[in-house]
């Protein structure tokens, strides 16, 4: 069986092993992590995003709709979003606190 790939969230010291057919979002959703989404993942909202620390070019590459949604200045600085995102191999991230608000 192939190596699933694992997303390691530091800033909550939680592990998720991830299948990379489905986004980020869908599988914190499927594992009920706790995830911010308004917009069912969609790239509308932005609440999904999280940060790569390690690990960047293990994920699917960066979406159109990620751009619009976040900016290139967030893109640059590491920031995705779940909903547009897909595991390939393992990866370091944080996201952000759930009470926190997205105002880019």
């Amino acid at each position: 069986m192939p190596h699933q790939p694992q997303v390691f969230i530091a800033n909550r010291s939680l592990t998720v092993t991830v299948n990379p057919a489905y986004s980020l979002l869908n599988n914190y959703l499927m594992q009920n992590i706790p995830i911010q989404t308004v917009c069912g993942g969609k790239a509308g909202c932005g609440r999904c995003r999280f940060r790569v620390l390690t690990g960047a070019a293990h994920l699917s590459p960066v979406r159109p709709a990620e751009i619009a949604r976040l900016g290139e200045a967030l893109i640059a600085s590491g920031w995705r979003l779940s909903c547009q995102s897909h595991a390939l191999r393992d990866v370091t991230i944080e996201l952000p606190d759930l009470d926190e608000e997205f105002e880019p």
